[in-house]
């Protein structure tokens, strides 16, 4: 074994395929999860425009859209800044000033409370940031709800001579199964699938090139059975060292757990599919790599994928990966699919070997070569 492992780093890229793969798991987790975007801070950064030209009603004198803000004002985190007119608020919008608009025309408490349909304006522009464009379209869902429930109850304290609040009639009290911990936690699954995905990859190709040419082919085959597992055992290592110091260290021995066999199953399935194909299939490959984000389960559903994508991919449940890592990460038992990763392992080593056996193809010019 010493023998086979000193001629592969005689190769010349031989330390290359080394150390690439833990680089990239490195780098990449450090830079995901040092820095992770807050929901609450991206939530007070957004600023909510106001245009209210609610007239009320005469008697009582109430005006219905300043309840329904007041009665939202403590469930909504966003900052608010009040225009006279729309014109001016359209202006702020465009210039980036304000996240989101609403305009309340001047009927509003007297469409409310005869019983027709209030309507009121909300003015987005696709020219803000990710998200507060992601939080103008949950205010163009939640909002008209909301406000609909808070006319009613208004509505019904007047029919029996109360002076409406404007409160919301329902509360929810909010719990957790378990400590949602830091937001590095809620972005490590995301880091920790990717890079798996992305250093097995990138890893098999430059083993590939470092082990291909070889006329020794069982010795070969060997190799690229056996470096791969102290690789990725070195670069999961440092992958889930960053998520125990950003996430939780009692996320580490569990997140080493997951990515680690899962990063050889991998290594050995593109290796495989490189050797007995060739390097073209680096085209099917990638793609497979980078969609992870929509495809395993870590950052949505992934029935919230796009349906081509759905109907390439759903066969495989590759999700079950990413609800593996999203349980090793929070401490819910979430379970680990045994059986689709040793699918995939031996569906590798069974082309790694395959090849191995296969006689060697013939280079450009005639001479005996091995992928």
């Amino acid at each position: 074994m010493q023998t086979h492992i000193n001629r592969f780093f005689e190769g010349p890229m031989a330390k290359q395929a080394i150390i690439v793969p833990i680089l990239i798991m490195l780098i990449f987790s450090v830079f995901n999860l040092t820095a992770p975007m807050d929901p609450q801070r991206a939530a007070q950064a957004v600023t909510l425009g106001i245009v209210n030209d609610d007239a009320g009603l005469p008697m009582p004198p109430v005006k219905v859209s300043e309840r329904m803000l007041q009665g939202l004002g403590g469930k909504l985190p966003f900052a608010t800044q009040n225009f006279d007119g729309r014109d001016a608020a359209i202006a702020a919008l465009e210039d980036g000033e304000i996240s989101v608009l609403l305009v309340f025309p001047k009927d509003f408490s007297a469409q409310a409370f005869k019983g027709a349909q209030a309507k009121f304006e909300i003015v987005t522009s696709p020219a803000v940031t990710v998200a507060e464009f992601q939080m103008a379209q949950q205010l163009e869902r939640m909002l008209p709800a909301a406000m609909s429930a808070g006319v009613a109850s208004m509505r019904l304290a007047m029919s029996e001579g109360r002076m409406p609040s404007g409160e919301m009639p329902v509360a929810a009290e909010v719990s957790s199964v378990v400590p949602a911990g830091p937001m590095a936690a809620m972005q490590a699954p995301f880091a920790m699938l990717y890079t798996t995905w992305l250093a097995s990859l990138v890893g098999a190709i430059m083993m590939t090139l470092a082990t291909r040419g070889r006329s020794d082919r069982g010795v070969v085959a060997l190799t690229r059975t056996v470096i791969p597992v102290a690789v990725m055992g070195v670069a999961s290592l440092g992958l889930t060292l960053v998520v125990g110091a950003t996430a939780s260290w009692g996320a580490f021995l569990p997140a080493w757990g997951v990515v680690w066999p899962t990063a050889i199953a991998l290594s050995w399935l593109f290796v495989g599919l490189l050797s007995l194909l060739g390097l073209w299939v680096i085209v099917v490959l990638l793609p497979l790599a980078f969609y992870q984000s929509a495809i395993g389960g870590v950052m949505a559903p992934a029935s919230a994928a796009p349906d081509w994508l759905t109907s390439i991919t759903s066969w495989a449940d590759l999700d079950r990966i990413g609800a593996a890592y999203r349980g090793a990460v929070h401490g819910i038992d979430l379970p680990y699919p045994v059986v689709l990763i040793a699918s995939i392992a031996i569906l590798g080593l069974a082309l790694i070997w395959i090849r191995a056996a296969l006689p060697a193809r013939a280079g450009a010019t005639g001479a005996a070569k091995t992928a």
